[in-house]
């Protein structure tokens, strides 16, 4: 946890109310891309995260959080929590971060990252405008940050939340295990399995050399 959020979980675990709206406003925007993955609803995923806050809120003025976790990974814990939870009351089918749901005869390994993805058919009026998928990284080109944003929201929820995570929220896969209580192996191999079908998607329009970088 970067020190400026040390000082500012000390001032609200002393009474500084105000003090929280530094963190809110900081995190608002990746918490939300976060739970809107999960939930798909602006309405609803908004309701959540407003919840995730007030739950951390509480945790951190009752001094509950005692710094054994990074903050991220404590934060993300309670947005990722919530969202699940959310996603219960409003529909009948369970939230699946778990298993993979294929029922083709011919399915071949992978197969289910490129399901219902056609980049020919992209719409910018789709996109979350403050979704930043590369925040470390150059972005190339408008174009690719739609395909990127497209492919993404396509994928599977098991696929799609961990690469939110991952380059949205910008947690390490150590984290993203631990959120997830999912083995370190699973999320490395989904995350590797993705970006390869990421890359064929890519090559498609871009150079190799292009996307080195990038990918």
């Amino acid at each position: 946890m970067q020190e400026k959020d040390i000082e500012i979980l000390r001032k609200v675990q002393s009474g500084d109310i105000q003090a929280f709206g530094e963190i809110v406003e900081k995190y608002k925007d990746r918490g939300f891309s976060l739970t809107l993955r999960i939930l798909k609803n602006h309405h609803e995923a908004e309701d959540s995260l407003q919840e995730a806050f007030l739950k951390l809120y509480r945790s951190v003025s009752e001094k509950r959080f005692e710094g054994k976790s990074s903050f991220s990974t404590y934060f993300y814990s309670i947005v990722y929590n919530t969202a699940v939870d959310h996603y219960r009351k409003f529909t009948s089918k369970r939230f699946n971060i778990t298993s993979i749901d294929v029922t083709d005869s011919n399915y071949r390994e992978g197969d289910e990252l490129l399901k219902c993805f056609d980049e020919t058919e992209i719409d910018g009026r789709l996109y979350i405008e403050d979704l930043n998928l590369n925040t470390e990284k150059n972005v190339l080109s408008a174009e690719i940050q739609k395909i990127v944003n497209k492919y993404i929201g396509a994928l599977p929820e098991h696929y799609s939340v961990i690469l939110t995570m991952f380059y949205v929220n910008e947690l390490s896969q150590n984290e993203i295990s631990e959120i997830l209580s999912l083995p370190l192996g699973t999320i490395k191999n989904r995350i590797f399995r993705a970006k390869e079908k990421l890359k064929e998607v890519l090559l498609r329009k871009y150079p190799t050399e292009e996307l080195l970088e990038y990918i």
